[in-house]
């Protein structure tokens, strides 16, 4: 009986901080402010973030733990983490580019007239909120939560697969955000804390705006331009061996990464 309890008792906590994540962004998505329509984004996802904040906070204080149980601890190091995160985030987008561009047809071409402002400057506070939104809601207390009952291993799987829910019902949200979702995860376990999975998502995020990627929250520098079909692959099959590239990469950093930990009792499995 002990053990059922033990289980489900965090299995309601992460279900409910799930559950009022979703049912505040359902109400505030659904909400139309016409003098704010450009600001939107930003207000929604700030307000979000805090809220989620407020509520991971309230939950690990009836738990008798601190922040830093759950990946939202605060020290001189965290800075240079998330620079450190955004910096790899913004490499590994643009060696991907460069690999569909080497061997697709599209192009990358200057964008008419851009607004610098809007791309660099608007898009990297509205793309910071929504991953600070989004690490907050699967990566602190479900992700630490769930790794004390069921194991680093499952942790990381069951948030990977709800954050690519969250992103919608496609089949492709599993190789889409769903494999980012691994990477995300084990870098919060591995460094014990979110700066480091916040950096790596806004840097993904932030420079995929640059090349219109993200044109639903700001406008871009450069945009892709489809050419003619003399590629040696389709970009949609580029994208998808990525993808599944990715996955298995995420695969194999988890199980090294929990292997080693292993051995020296740093976590369980």
């Amino acid at each position: 009986m002990k053990t059922i309890n033990r289980k489900t008792q965090p299995l309601f906590k992460v279900a409910l901080f799930w559950g009022a994540f979703w049912l505040v962004l359902f109400i505030f998505r659904a909400l139309s402010v016409p003098f704010l329509k450009e600001w939107m984004s930003l207000l929604v996802a700030s307000v979000i973030a805090g809220l989620s904040f407020i509520l991971a906070a309230l939950l690990v204080k009836k738990e008798r733990k601190s922040l830093a149980d759950i990946g939202l601890g605060w020290n001189a190091k965290s800075v240079a983490k998330f620079m450190i995160g955004t910096l790899c985030g913004m490499l590994v987008m643009a060696i991907m580019l460069f690999i569909i561009l080497g061997f697709s047809a599209i192009s990358i071409e200057l964008a008419p007239a851009p607004d610098y402002w809007n791309a660099i400057g608007y898009s990297a506070l509205v793309l910071f909120a929504l991953a600070a939104m989004e690490e907050i809601a699967f990566r602190t207390y479900p992700l630490f939560r769930l790794s004390e009952v069921f194991g680093v291993r499952t942790a990381i799987y069951i948030t990977s697969l709800f954050f690519a829910l969250y992103h919608g019902l496609s089949p492709m949200n599993l190789l889409g955000p769903g494999v980012w979702g691994l990477f995300f995860a084990i870098s919060a376990i591995a460094f014990k804390g979110i700066a480091v999975p916040l950096g790596l998502h806004f840097g993904l995020n932030w420079l995929q705006s640059f090349v219109g990627m993200k044109l639903q929250y700001a406008s871009s520098i450069w945009s892709i331009a489809p050419g003619e079909d003399n590629g040696l692959l389709s970009t949609e099959t580029l994208g998808l061996g990525l993808q599944l590239f990715l996955l298995v990469l995420g695969v194999v950093v988890i199980e090294i990464y929990l292997r080693k930990t292993s051995k020296t009792g740093q976590s369980s499995l």
